[in-house]
């Protein structure tokens, strides 16, 4: 059984949406002119601010024209990316290896000034 989450969004400020399997998504454009979405896992600490330090972009900059929605199914890409048992990991450069991302989530956000509904669908 899927579980469906919605929000609606407006500004450039990221928005926690939680840990949650993502499925598939949609990215309906209720402003007046065209935006641009984003998708990235950050830190938990970038909810509600505008940098992406830290963070790892899954989606950037997608155009979702004036009138349209944007639909992306995940693949099982992102299903599982939380639970438990699973593992995130980040090239570290100057170490030459991959570390573990801790205390991370999905944080989504239009651009600057723009509104947009978003459908998340999770397992």
């Amino acid at each position: 059984m899927a579980r469906i989450d919605t929000i609606s969004l407006s500004g450039n400020n990221f928005k926690d949406v939680t840990t949650g399997s993502i499925t598939g998504l949609l990215i309906c454009n209720t402003d007046t002119e065209d935006i641009t979405f984003d998708l990235i896992i950050g830190p938990k600490t970038l909810h509600n601010g505008t940098s992406s330090t830290n963070g790892v972009f899954i989606l950037k900059d997608i155009p979702v024209p004036v009138g349209s929605t944007f639909v992306w199914d995940d693949d099982d890409i992102l299903t599982d990316a939380f639970k438990g048992g699973s593992v995130i990991n980040n090239y570290q450069d100057k170490r030459n290896i991959f570390t573990p991302l801790e205390n991370n989530t999905f944080l989504i956000r239009v651009g600057s000034g723009h509104t947009a509904d978003v459908l998340l669908k999770r397992r």
